[in-house]
């Protein structure tokens, strides 16, 4: 069953459906970047996103022309409970600039008429990430300005700096707020808030609600406003077939000068003390971000490295326990999901580990150890503080992976004893059966999973009562993940001087099993096996999973004809199919209403996160890891992290050309996978070499 140097390989190249070409303004040497020809352009401005995370669950995120398109778009979504019950407080804060006579306005807002107006965009000259920093740029007769936005610790701040000019320009705006979860829209008369002037200060109230209060500081002068502004369209949410009109209450009109030499700020939040003392959040998040260079040992936040690295950190929040102590989570994706266990069990060795940070990996690891129950760990936290879910079952195993990748880390034994009741809990209760179905066959040793009308897989979508993938029975990858997580629970009983042959000899039967999963027919391992209607031969991405965690469990010829088929049929720019089409039901575009969507979400539709299965297959297979491969992905990631999210890998992408980017905008397991690809360039096809952080320092080029 080893795989040796001189296999022949299967067909690693040519697997881009597609070839894209520079926009016509990137620059290489600025990392995130788009110029004017983008940034003039309405449907190329507001199809990219931006998002800034405050550590906490809340955020703030926005289109780069400056339309809110989604309701999840504003300047500080407050989370209530971190890292969950997210509430907009600020909508947005309209500008104009006066230079003489002439105004001009830099915001743009699309109306329920449908008409633009004002039409900001059309000045703007270019937006950059500087490091995690959205930095636009305007040019208005021939004086340049600038924004920037930074978020921390439920504060928001906008800084606007005059470049190439010793006049200070003069700046009218206005403020628009809310009160909503960010999940809903507001609409006027709902709730009107009262406010308080005083001096340059101004605190905004709400009659009820979680958030009873936002607090605004600046150094120019305050007038109370009250009138609402009605019919903001929100056009992503129109093409996802929701509701897609909102209103916000105009609470002050603020003006300022813009100093040539120190520019002019503003600051919103919840707490009225941290707000008054106006910190400079963005000169603070420009030393986290070069200390997270640092820390993860590559060359600058402009390469693609440094780019995961930064897009990593803002999917890394705090979790309050139900004991009242703090810990580490990860948020799932932006700007919809919370923290889901098989996203961040998934995500962890990447957003953690490949970044330096293995003491966030072991707080990550203890949130979701503590919250065990009958050997399953949280499938998902609610965003409304309800009880967590257990309809999972790959993310108990996964979490033994995870803790087997922090453990290459560390190597410390009495803190890798601290997670053996919580792995020694998953195999018992596995072994004996748990809920919703999950447990060993005792005819042959591999795991049994699911219930009518329930999803236990990643693929988990569902349309009202109908499971559109339930795949019960034995899925593939969970059995791959099942040997796998035995054979590290093997592993770790020998290290902390525990009896390993009761885990040593379950793999062995999964080993002995598994050949079932064969299809000579498809030349591709089954989907599932003893299913309600049987054998499911469908031909899926689950197996590239199984070769990833464990390709010891195919014949070398079985891996190069799994890998050949998946390049064939499965494999797409930017992601893997989640339904091959020659399949009965492939959907290739992901559109229409939630329910349309929802049928086609794996059913074709392409997963970034995939990728990383694909290139570990990959490396198992022909021994050897896959230059070349990576390299096409890197060269697709450049132009990837400027079309959509920007500075971020995109949840989800069409299955057939050119695979527009849907979903969130930001996925953690999607930046996390192409982080461990590019740590797999630097490690080689060994996955534990370098793991101690003894890394070379990544040479990867700029992002265009």
């Amino acid at each position: 069953m080893g795989h040796h140097n001189s296999t022949p390989k299967p067909n690693l190249r040519g697997w881009l459906l597609q070839e894209k070409s520079m926009a016509p303004d990137s620059r290489e040497d600025e990392g995130v970047h788009i110029g004017q020809h983008t940034c003039s352009r309405l449907d190329e401005a507001e199809s990219r996103e931006w998002l800034l995370s405050d550590g906490l669950g809340g955020y703030a995120s926005g289109t780069v022309a400056g339309t809110p398109t989604r309701r999840y778009h504003g300047l500080l979504f407050d989370a209530v409970t971190p890292p969950t019950g997210r509430q907009l407080l600020l909508h947005s804060v309209q500008e104009r600039v006066l230079l003489g006579e002439d105004s001009f306005d830099l915001a743009t807002n699309r109306w329920s008429n449908q008409s633009i107006t004002p039409r900001g965009y059309e000045h703007l000259t270019s937006f950059k990430l500087e490091g995690r920093t959205p930095t636009w740029t305007w040019s208005l007769n021939g004086i340049t300005l600038q924004r920037r936005l930074a978020i921390k610790n439920r504060i928001v701040q906008i800084h606007w700096s005059v470049v190439g000019s010793d006049h200070p320009i003069h700046l009218q705006y206005s403020v628009l707020v809310s009160n909503r979860s960010h999940h809903g829209l507001y609409q006027a008369g709902e709730m009107t808030p009262t406010t308080t002037v005083d001096g340059s200060h101004a605190t905004i109230t709400w009659p009820f609600g979680p958030v009873p209060k936002l607090e605004i500081s600046t150094l120019g002068t305050l007038m109370t406003r009250g009138s609402w502004w009605r019919g903001f369209r929100l056009e992503e949410e129109a093409a996802r077939g929701f509701p897609c009109t909102e209103d916000a209450w105009q609470a002050l009109e603020g003006q300022l000068v813009i100093s040539p030499t120190t520019g002019a700020n503003f600051h919103a939040g919840v707490n009225q003390a941290a707000v008054r003392a106006q910190p400079d959040l963005i000169a603070a998040a420009r030393q986290e971000d070069d200390a997270a260079i640092k820390k993860a040992g590559v060359d600058s936040a402009d390469s693609i490295s440094g780019r995961l690295v930064i897009a990593a950190n803002q999917f890394i929040v705090d979790r309050v326990h139900p004991d009242g102590t703090t810990g580490k989570t990860v948020i799932a994706g932006y700007p919809w999901f919370t923290d889901w266990g098989r996203d961040t069990m998934i995500s962890l060795p990447g957003l953690a580990l490949e970044t330096g940070q293995p003491e966030i990996a072991e707080s990550i690891l203890h949130t979701f150890a503590s919250q065990e129950h009958q050997g399953l760990i949280p499938n998902v936290f609610s965003d409304d503080g309800t009880p967590p879910m257990y309809n999972t079952v790959d993310a108990p195993l996964l979490f033994i992976e995870a803790v087997r990748r922090w453990h290459e880390v560390v190597g410390d034994r009495k803190r890798l004893a601290a997670f053996w009741p919580t792995i020694s809990a998953i195999i018992e209760h596995y072994t004996n059966g748990t809920l919703h179905g999950i447990g060993v066959d005792e005819s042959d040793g591999l795991v049994h999973a699911g219930e009518p009308g329930l999803q236990l897989t990643w693929m988990d979508a569902r349309v009202g009562d109908h499971v559109i993938t339930p795949r019960m029975g034995k899925p593939v990858e969970i059995n791959a993940f099942w040997y796998a997580a035995l054979r590290t629970a093997a592993g770790f009983a020998g290290i902390l001087g525990k009896d390993a042959s009761p885990f040593t000899k379950a793999a062995e039967r999964v080993h002995a099993s598994f050949g079932r999963f064969w299809n000579p027919h498809t030349h591709c391992l089954s989907d599932v096996l003893d299913g309600p209607d049987g054998d499911d031969h469908a031909i899926r991405p689950n197996q590239l999973l199984a070769l990833g965690a464990a390709s010891e469990l195919v014949t070398r010829d079985q891996g190069q004809s799994i890998l050949e088929q998946a390049r064939r049929q499965l494999v797409v720019t930017m992601g893997i199919r989640s339904l091959s089409p020659e399949c009965s039901g492939f959907t290739p575009h992901y559109v229409g209403s939630p329910e349309e969507r929802d049928g086609a979400y794996h059913q074709g539709t392409a997963w970034p996160w995939l990728l990383a299965s694909y290139v570990k297959s990959s490396a198992a297979i022909c021994g050897e890891t896959p230059d070349d491969l990576i390299k096409e992905i890197t060269q697709q990631l450049k132009l990837h992290l400027t079309e959509a999210g920007m500075g971020s890998v995109s949840e989800i992408l069409d299955a057939i050309a050119p695979n527009q980017a849907r979903g969130c905008f930001a996925q953690a397991w999607s930046v996390a996978a192409m982080l461990d690809i590019q740590g797999m360039d630097t490690r080689g096809s060994n996955p534990t070499e370098n793991t101690k952080h003894e890394r070379r320092k990544k040479k990867t080029s700029g992002v265009h």
